[in-house]
């Protein structure tokens, strides 16, 4: 076998791929993240009945919940919080934490507790 004059003791076959375009990095690390990616769980009817039922009962009684939100990479992120609004035509919920506001959305809850 013939030495090569870059690497000493390697396969020539192989030199080629010491070259990285820029496009190819990018490729590549959007390939790893998309590997990394979580399916969001289906929920049962059930589930998402009891879930709007404790939603509705957080407004109601102005009771603090902790809402459980789906993240596809990553681990899935919770909210603590009373209920303040249901948008019904938007789908989503506005939760009240220490004088601060935040819209969510309902195909993002996984679970309430």
């Amino acid at each position: 076998m013939k030495e090569n004059k870059l690497t000493p003791g390697s396969n020539m076959m192989w030199e080629a791929s010491r070259i990285m375009l820029p496009e190819h990095k990018e490729l590549m690390n959007y390939y790893q993240k998309e590997r990394n990616r979580k399916t969001k769980p289906e929920l049962a009817e059930e589930e998402v009945n009891i879930i709007s039922q404790q939603l509705s009962d957080s407004m109601l009684s102005k009771s603090k919940i902790t809402v459980e939100l789906f993240r596809a990479f990553g681990q899935n992120a919770f909210k603590t919080g009373t209920v303040i609004k249901f948008d019904t035509q938007l789908r989503q919920i506005k939760l009240e934490h220490e004088d601060e506001y935040e819209w969510i959305k309902f195909h993002e809850i996984v679970g309430v507790s």
